[in-house]
C-alpha cells in the first residue's frame, strides 16, 4: 500500500472514530441533561437565570469551537500531507494554532470542571480533573511546528548555497 492510500485510509478511519464519538457523546450525555431538565422542571426547579450556568454555557461553546478547530486543522494538515506538501508554512501554521488550542482546552476543561464546583477551596479545586494529556498533545505540537520551522531554514540556506 502506497503513501497517498495510507493516508486517505488514515483520513476514513479518523472521520469515522470523529462521528462515532460525536454520536455516543451527544446521545448519553444529551440524553441525560435532557433528562436531569425535565426532572428539574418537574419538580418545581425554577428556569431563571443562572450566571453560573450561563458561564459554563459559554465556556462550553469555546471548548467545542477549540475542539472543532483542531479537528478541522489535523484533517487539513493530513490532506497537505497526502498532497506531498509536508514542510510548508501553512503546515506550521496548522501545527502552531492546534497546539495552543490544545493548551487552551486543557485549561478550559479544568475551569469548566471548577465551575462545577459547589464550593471553591483549595482541596476541592485540586481534586478537580485536569486533562494532561491535551497540555501535553498541545506542547509537542508547538515543538513539532518549531522543527518543522527550523527545517524550512535550514533547507532555504542550503537552497542558497552554492
Amino acid at each position: 500500500m502506497n503513501t497517498k492510500n495510507q493516508i486517505k485510509l488514515i483520513k476514513v478511519i479518523y472521520i469515522v472514530i470523529l462521528l462515532s464519538g460525536l454520536i455516543i457523546s451527544t446521545f448519553g450525555d444529551g440524553i441525560e441533561g435532557f433528562k436531569k431538565g425535565m426532572e428539574d422542571a418537574n419538580n418545581g426547579v425554577s428556569l431563571s437565570f443562572n450566571l453560573l450556568s450561563f458561564l459554563q454555557g459559554i465556556l462550553l461553546i469555546i471548548i467545542l469551537f477549540l475542539s472543532l478547530r483542531v479537528f478541522l486543522y489535523l484533517y487539513r494538515f493530513m490532506d497537505a500531507v497526502e498532497r506531498g506538501e509536508v514542510f510548508s508554512v501553512e503546515n506550521i501554521e496548522r501545527l502552531t494554532t492546534m497546539g495552543w488550542y490544545c493548551v487552551m482546552l486543557s485549561f478550559g476543561t479544568f475551569l469548566f470542571n471548577c465551575l462545577e464546583l459547589t464550593r471553591f477551596t483549595l482541596s476541592a479545586i485540586m481534586n478537580v480533573g485536569f486533562e494532561f494529556w491535551l497540555l501535553v498533545l498541545g506542547i509537542t505540537l508547538l515543538t513539532i511546528a518549531f522543527v518543522f520551522k527550523k527545517g524550512i531554514e535550514l533547507k532555504q540556506e542550503n537552497d542558497l548555497t552554492i
